[in-house]
């Protein structure tokens, strides 16, 4: 069971804002923890004509991210918007990045531009421009 309704439902953008106010986050820890943008968590959230839909990639480790902070959370789970999240193995530590990442091990300063133009295409960008 997914801790967050399928991204394509129109019932994700209010889930997703839901628990990670539940979760007392603010969308930049968001962000930082799952390796997007606060600009792409704000777009995921929004239910007006800026809103976007998250790639597979980025639904899947919002959904694996969230599941772990809601186990290692106080929260109860009756005051969740959604059921009780499915159960992950046990993680050492729930570190918080305190620098943006590309992919996992992959800092956002230490990227290549072919690694920063993939990622960008991945969460359905049609045109990078890169200036110096």
């Amino acid at each position: 069971m997914s801790v967050l309704p399928d991204f394509e439902s129109a019932e994700f953008a209010p889930a997703l804002k839901a628990i990670r106010k539940q979760l007392q986050l603010s969308r930049t820890a968001l962000a930082a923890q799952v390796g997007l943008s606060t600009a792409a968590i704000q777009r995921y959230e929004a239910q007006d004509g800026s809103n976007i839909k998250p790639s597979r990639d980025a639904y899947e480790r919002l959904c694996k991210v969230l599941a772990e902070l809601l186990q290692h959370s106080s929260t109860p789970a009756a005051t969740l918007p959604r059921p009780a999240p499915q159960v992950l193995p046990a993680v050492a530590a729930t570190a918080v990045r305190s620098e943006p990442v590309l992919a996992p091990g992959i800092l956002l300063a230490d990227a290549t531009l072919e690694q920063l133009i993939a990622r960008a295409k991945s969460m359905g960008a049609k045109k990078v421009t890169i200036e110096f």
